[in-house]
């Protein structure tokens, strides 16, 4: 008898937690949607003080309204190719929404196999893991390149680029053949994060499931795909580039290069309306998911000695494979710099010989030891502002982080309070970022560096913060303390590698003479006609250190409850 007042009052404290709890989800998607329009309204105003700046240094005879390459209005040649662009973005995400469900059931089905099976189960999700990390998680150029050299160029399957065939402009089915590349190209990445995420939501051990689990899998896969707009918004300017898509992917680096200030102010402002409508829906579905799961509560089973086993082999895997960007970082700081600028007419786009065991490119210069050379100098930028980042984003999560972690509706608000600069930020696409920074001061090293920590603090904030949320309650502790810093800061440098080759691909990264990773793709169209090859050397470097990179930070995010993390590093 003496234990039934005790009892009545923790069930009283279960009830007003649990009171406390729906209140705070029921809020979620309103609160979202302030601070988002706050976030907007302040990434507005900091591109109306980049317009006055700009329109401040330029000369009385150009009128801030009009584009300095095509001599009209901005908003008219915006106009004309932004249903471009939405119309490759709209396929890209319906393309994305395929491979991942297909991939959930895949997981789902690998997961009740392994639960079966044991270590037969483990080794085809291991394999499947290096299977779709491999196809995914190169840098979108390297992917779309692939794509035009094995299935235009050689099985000459699918058109090379652009809209339409010159005999066929405004045939619908000719334009569907020419968008199934760069959409593709546009999907991989995304799906395979947002897969990621939902097949950790549905193996999860829950008390109950039903159609309630499998409704809120399918609005966290859509919350997971639009919540990387940005990403794919940066991605997309890319694979215009590359397919020739008639965009404002192009627009923007030709409007960077050339100094077109209001071109590019104004494709910003453009970019910046496409992220908010793909974030408000983002939150919209997080909101739905958390309502319909919300009755659904995880069970804590400790995993089967075999499961642990299989979790450290993993992890041991992921570090192995770890040691190959490092390896290939060191070999390059020991190229003599006479043998990457050196160039001889004689040998241009040379076949792999003893004297050049990768060939040559257009000048004569050794692949080799450009590519070698090359992948130090873009992992020591990636390097420098990952750690620049470290420490302000763990700071930043972890105040976020632990606000957001109690659930209540006034700890969310702070929460939020605390990621808004990080919201403002996220309106900026990556490689639009990089652009408006490279138009303003031309190619130098010093600009890439400072460009790319804004690029990573905001995402590696939201990276901790999410590891709070589903940090695992027994070793919550370790996990944060130790696991998640190493996620941040390998985080950290897999997007800065990627963001670091990605803008020497398009000429805004590294200046020349000095050799970078994605410089050693430049003349893309006579490397993929005439020279096949010499794309194969870089492309497979690049391929391995993103792996390689990509496969670790799993690895690590492996040990939380969730995935949603590795998604944050896309948005």
């Amino acid at each position: 008898m003496s234990n039934l007042p005790a009892q009545e009052g923790l069930q009283d404290s279960i009830a007003a937690i649990d009171k406390q709890e729906r209140l705070a989800a029921w809020l979620q998607f309103p609160r979202r949607v302030i601070f988002l329009l706050i976030a907007y309204g302040l990434a507005s105003a900091l591109i109306a003080s980049l317009r006055r700046f700009l329109s401040a240094s330029q000369s009385a005879s150009n009128n801030w309204g009009t584009s300095l390459i095509f001599q009209r209005p901005v908003a008219q040649v915006i106009s004309q190719r932004l249903p471009n662009t939405l119309l490759l973005l709209g396929v890209a995400l319906l393309f994305a929404f395929v491979l991942a469900s297909l991939a959930v059931l895949a997981a789902v089905l690998v997961h009740m196999l392994e639960q079966k099976t044991g270590p037969l189960g483990s080794i085809l999700k291991g394999l499947g893991r290096l299977w779709l990390f491999s196809q995914a998680a190169a840098p979108v150029f390297l992917a779309a390149m692939i794509f035009i050299v094995v299935l235009a160029a050689q099985a000459k399957l699918l058109p090379l680029g652009g809209m339409y065939a010159p005999n066929k402009q405004g045939d619908p089915l000719d334009a569907a053949r020419h968008i199934l590349l760069p959409a593709l190209s546009l999907a991989l990445l995304p799906a395979m994060l947002a897969a990621q995420a939902t097949a950790r939501e549905l193996t999860l051990p829950r008390e109950r499931g039903g159609f309630r689990l499998w409704l809120g899998g399918l609005l966290k896969l859509w919350g997971m795909l639009l919540g990387q707009v940005g990403g794919l918004l940066s991605a997309l300017i890319v694979v215009e580039v590359v397919f020739a898509w008639p965009g404002l992917g192009l627009m923007v680096i030709n409007s960077a290069m050339q100094r077109d200030y209001p071109l590019l102010v104004g494709v910003l402002g453009s970019f910046a309306m496409l992220v908010l409508v793909g974030r408000l829906l983002a939150e919209l579905f997080h909101w739905l998911e958390r309502l319909a799961l919300m009755p659904i509560s995880l069970m804590q089973i400790e995993p089967t000695r075999w499961r642990k086993l299989a979790r450290v082999l993993w992890v041991s895997l992921a570090l192995v494979l770890l040691l190959a960007p490092l390896a290939l970082g060191a070999v390059g700081l020991t190229v003599d710099s006479d043998t990457f600028t050196k160039t001889d007419a004689k040998s241009r786009n040379a076949p792999p010989s003893a004297e050049h065991p990768w060939g040559t490119d257009r000048l004569g210069r050794d692949i080799q030891a450009r590519v070698l050379r090359g992948t130090s100098i873009t992992l020591g930028i990636a390097a420098l502002a990952a750690l620049a980042a470290f420490i302000p984003a763990l700071l930043g999560g972890l105040l976020s982080g632990w606000l957001a972690s109690r659930r209540v509706w006034w700890s969310e608000l702070l929460a939020d309070l605390v990621l808004l600069p990080a919201d403002v930020l996220l309106f900026i696409p990556a490689v639009l970022l990089v652009a408006v920074g490279v138009g303003l001061q031309r190619r130098q090293d010093w600009v890439l560096i400072v460009i790319t920590f804004v690029v990573l603090l905001p995402r590696l904030v939201r990276v901790y913060q999410s590891l709070w949320l589903v940090s695992p309650a027994k070793r919550k502790g370790i996990a944060l303390g130790v696991t998640g810093p190493g996620i941040v800061l390998l985080g950290g440098l897999l997007l800065g590698f990627g963001l670091v080759t990605t803008a020497s691909f398009l000429g805004l990264g590294i200046a020349p003479p000095t050799p970078s990773l994605g410089g050693t793709f430049e003349d893309l169209s006579f490397l993929l006609l005439r020279n096949q090859n010499g794309i194969v050397a870089p492309g497979l470097v690049a391929w391995v250190c993103c792996l390689a990179l990509y496969a670790a930070t799993d690895a690590l995010v492996g040990f939380f409850t969730g995935k949603e993390p590795l998604a944050r590093l896309n948005e």
